[in-house]
């Protein structure tokens, strides 16, 4: 497949409106690439390269290196329309390993691992970040001070042991299936108090006593 092709590709499975803030990149926001498409630099069948391309979800543009045509290695991928950028590792035409997203709609910001194009492994999943920067805001800054959730990612869903921390500084830490508290966790209160309870898809199926 090659690089425009997948672009579109990556692009359908992307939540929408992601972006990063300038600062995130080395360079700053890129300039704007007029009306010039395709290879608009370098080398973008086996080398590095910057590729643009106009396709259903508006104009997409990656800078980063290529192996046959499709994105390998660590680059940056952009929906200029949709004011979206991905920051990070690529294999074989797929976000795989680690990498950074930021949704401005949202300010949900997103740091860990891809697995095909989804957060697949450990990652932070922050929620409602205003004015996110990567240079002040670290990953244990979003999870100390943030709406978050940190752990186990499955095709894009909390899956596995994980903890999701409420902005008051309430959490719940156990486990997860699809986005759901399910198995056996607890509700740490910023007193330090804590409440066990069983879980089957968020719904509580029963509580375990208080420790003596």
């Amino acid at each position: 497949m090659r690089a425009s092709q997948n672009l579109a590709r990556a692009w359908t499975l992307l939540l929408p409106g992601m972006v990063l803030v300038a600062g995130m990149l080395a360079g700053g926001a890129w300039a704007d690439v007029g009306d010039e498409l395709g290879c608009i630099s370098g080398d973008c069948e086996n080398g590095h390269g910057s590729f643009v391309e106009r396709g259903e979800l508006g104009l997409l543009r990656y800078r980063g290196p290529f192996v046959n045509g499709q994105y390998h290695g660590f680059g940056e991928l952009e929906l200029i329309d949709k004011r979206v950028i991905y920051k990070g590792n690529f294999a074989n035409g797929k976000r795989s390993g680690r990498g950074t997203e930021w949704d401005r709609n949202t300010n949900n910001v997103y740091i860990g691992q891809w697995r095909n194009d989804k957060r697949n492994g450990q990652g932070l999943q922050a929620f409602h970040v205003e004015n996110w920067n990567e240079r002040r805001h670290s990953e244990m800054w979003l999870s100390e001070n943030t709406e978050n959730y940190q752990g186990g990612f499955r095709n894009d869903y909390f899956d596995g042991e994980g903890t999701y921390r409420w902005e008051d500084g309430l959490k719940y830490i156990g486990g997860w299936a699809a986005n759901k508290k399910h198995g056996r966790g607890y509700f740490q209160y910023v007193s330090g108090n804590r409440q066990y309870h069983h879980y089957e898809f968020d719904e509580r199926v029963y509580d375990e006593p208080l420790p003596r």
